[in-house]
């Protein structure tokens, strides 16, 4: 091989090695890469185990993953306590045929609007001086049995009729705010007894025209409905669940969204409260992190779909970059050949390009 050729081979030669050296050092930042991938892999696996989820326990014991239906509706699961949502701004989240029926409801008793929630819309037409005839019916019907609720209720329209005796009025509306304050809140105490007694008597005789009878009242529905509405007026006012919907479907029986509002405090939970004796509520704030029923569990113990989705794609993904490692360091391998060819071929054309040299000094020496 001539001086110019063995110089031009040896240039070649010199480029290719750099190139060589250049593709071993990228396959070598990308091993990197994938040791960085595969902690965040292992990392999110992790995440996955200890994931949870809002979840309420029933009377039973059983854990039940928790959405708005199941915690506050109208066929919630039976607990130890009773729950209510509120927004932020306090008001409470309800069933949308609730809040539409609370707008249209031109009231302001807890009972009226439960009897009219339980008979469906045809309780929209109940007369309510024909109500109260029928409340005072039944208790007139019942007023010897000598039971301690009943015995109570004959004392509180007593002092009701003091009231109107200590102010020198026959009728309500002529009362001092304060006197109807008074008077408002032993009424409601005298309507709680009364409706839990005669609840049934009492809607029978209201919807008597409607072929309706006793057997035909559910009276856990009556009490879910005055309740809630007592809830309403003690929050300010309520907001439609329906009102929530959005690209992830019904907010109603979805469980993250409703875990994501409470975490971040868009939604606060509520346990109410009734006194025994008034039927009055409060509420208590609470939280899943606190609370007796309502909790985060961990989503793998009580879904095992859950635990086998995070091991199959930890599984999965471990492998992509198994694979992929595998590749790099047989990608590696023949570059390192191809590198010590090379060397060696590049050592060889040094020594003829040298001897080249001697043979020519040689020559003019």
């Amino acid at each position: 091989m001539g001086m110019a050729a063995s110089q031009a081979r040896l240039l070649t030669i010199t480029a290719r090695m750099h190139d060589v050296e250049y593709k071993a050092q990228s396959i070598q930042n990308a091993k990197i890469q994938l040791s960085t991938q595969s902690d965040q892999v292992y990392q999110e696996y992790l995440e996955a185990l200890d994931a949870t989820t809002l979840t309420v326990d029933d009377i039973n014991g059983n854990t039940i993953t928790a959405n708005f239906n199941n915690l506050v509706g109208k066929n919630g699961v039976e607990t130890g306590n009773n729950y209510a949502l509120r927004t932020s701004n306090g008001q409470l989240i309800v069933e949308d045929e609730v809040k539409d029926a609370y707008d249209e409801y031109d009231g302001n008793d807890p009972y009226e609007f439960a009897m009219m929630m339980i008979f469906g819309d045809a309780g929209n037409a109940l007369d309510r001086d024909n109500l109260e005839q029928c409340e005072n019916q039944a208790f007139e019907n019942n007023s010897n049995i000598g039971s301690d609720d009943m015995n109570s209720m004959i004392a509180i329209k007593d002092k009701m009729d003091k009231i109107l005796t200590d102010n020198g009025v026959e009728d309500y509306n002529d009362l001092t705010d304060e006197a109807k304050d008074e008077y408002d809140e032993l009424e409601q105490s005298y309507k709680y007894k009364l409706y839990k007694n005669f609840g049934s008597e009492i809607f029978a005789l209201a919807y008597a025209d409607e072929g309706v009878e006793e057997d035909d009242f559910n009276q856990e529905e009556f009490n879910f409905y005055a309740n809630l509405y007592k809830q309403i007026v003690l929050a300010g006012g309520c907001v439609s669940i329906a009102d929530y919907n959005g690209t992830d479907g019904d907010a109603a029986n979805n469980s993250e969204w409703l875990k994501n509002m409470i975490q971040c405090g868009k939604i606060s939970i509520e346990i109410v409260n009734q006194d025994k004796k008034t039927g009055q509520v409060s509420f208590n704030t609470t939280s899943p992190d606190s609370d007796t029923y309502v909790s985060y569990t961990t989503t793998t113990t009580i879904d095992k779909s859950a635990l086998a989705k995070a091991e199959a794609e930890y599984e999965h993904k471990t492998k992509q970059i198994d694979q992929k490692d595998k590749k790099f360091d047989m990608d590696l391998s023949k570059l390192e050949t191809e590198r010590t060819a090379l060397t060696t071929e590049y050592e060889s054309v040094k020594k003829v390009i040298s001897d080249n040299i001697e043979r020519t000094f040689g020559i003019f020496s």
